[in-house]
């Protein structure tokens, strides 16, 4: 094998190990976005009816917290996009 067939294949694997990494920081952004909007619904002090939040209470903070769990899980799907453009491009140059 010569020398720059070598070093191509070792690139492809390198390109190929980080779009993994990018894939998997894509979906841990993504739930990073989701979990940012289920934080943001209030929590009653006690379980019981008489302390129950409202639907008015839940869904104000819930639409307060939208735009910044859709950046973050947007930002998540572009990554994840980009890695799997890059595993795809390596893996075709083989």
């Amino acid at each position: 094998m010569s020398d720059s067939t070598e070093r191509a294949s070792v690139d492809r694997r390198r390109q190929g190990r980080l779009g993994l990494v990018l894939i998997v920081l894509g979906i841990g952004a993504i739930l990073w976005g989701v979990f940012h909007i289920l934080e943001s619904v209030p929590k009653p002090e006690q379980l019981d009816f008489a302390h129950r939040t409202t639907d008015f209470q839940a869904r104000s903070a819930v639409h307060d917290s939208f735009f910044g769990g859709f950046a973050r899980a947007l930002a998540g799907l572009v990554l994840a996009l980009v890695g799997g453009r890059l595993r795809s491009r390596a893996g075709s140059a083989s």
